[in-house]
C-alpha cells in the first residue's frame, strides 16, 4: 500500500490556489488536481498493510497545537515542480515533521534530507517559452494566495489510476 503523511488544506484556499494557477504561462506539465492539493510531511512510499497499522497508532503520541499557516509565493524545484511555497508556519510544519520522523525511525524510513514545506501544484514536462516562464515566475513570486489555521493532518493511502491519483485518508489526527 502507497502511503504518506500530509496536513490538508482547506477548499476555498484550493480554489485560491487554482485561481493563482490560470496565470501560470510558459510550461507544460501535469497540475495537481484540486481535491489532491497538500502540504506533504512524509511520503512513506510502498508498505505492507500490518506496517501502516503499526504507524497509524504510533502517530497517536503526537500533540501539537494548532498553528497558522499562510500560503504565499511560487517556486520551483529545479524547473521541474512548480508549488506555491510557505510563509508563515513553515518552522511549525518541520518541527512536526521532525515528531513524525522520529517516529518512523523504527522502521527504517530515514529522515528527508533538505525538507522544505510547500504545496506541489505541477510537473513540468516542458518549458515552451523560457521568457513566460521566467515571467510567471516573477510575476507569481510574491503572491499572497491565503492562509488557515493547520488543525490536524493525515495518514493517506495514494491509488495511483489512468485519470490521476486517488487519496484516501487512513487516520486523521487532531491537533490540540
Amino acid at each position: 500500500m502507497r502511503v504518506f503523511i500530509a496536513i490538508d488544506i482547506p477548499e476555498e484556499l484550493k480554489d485560491n490556489i487554482y485561481n493563482e494557477i490560470k496565470k501560470i504561462r510558459g510550461v507544460k506539465g501535469k497540475f495537481v488536481e484540486k481535491e489532491n492539493l497538500h502540504i506533504t510531511l512524509k511520503f512513506l512510499g510502498e508498505l505492507q498493510p500490518n506496517i501502516v497499522e503499526k504507524i497509524k497508532n504510533d502517530l497517536e503520541i503526537i500533540k501539537f497545537q494548532k498553528f497558522k499557516i499562510e500560503i504565499y509565493g511560487l517556486g520551483n524545484f529545479n524547473n521541474r515542480v512548480l508549488w506555491f511555497g510557505i510563509k508563515r508556519g513553515a518552522e511549525r510544519i518541520i518541527e512536526l515533521k521532525n515528531q513524525i520522523d522520529d517516529i518512523l525511525r523504527k522502521y527504517n524510513l530515514p529522515p528527508d534530507r533538505d525538507f522544505h514545506p510547500h504545496i506541489t501544484i505541477l510537473r513540468i514536462k516542458e518549458i515552451l517559452s523560457r521568457q513566460d516562464y521566467q515571467n510567471t515566475l516573477e510575476k507569481l513570486r510574491n503572491v499572497e494566495v491565503g492562509r488557515f489555521i493547520a488543525e490536524g493532518f493525515s495518514l493517506k493511502q495514494s491509488i495511483l489510476r489512468r485519470e490521476g491519483p486517488l487519496y484516501l485518508n487512513i487516520k486523521e489526527y487532531k491537533f490540540i
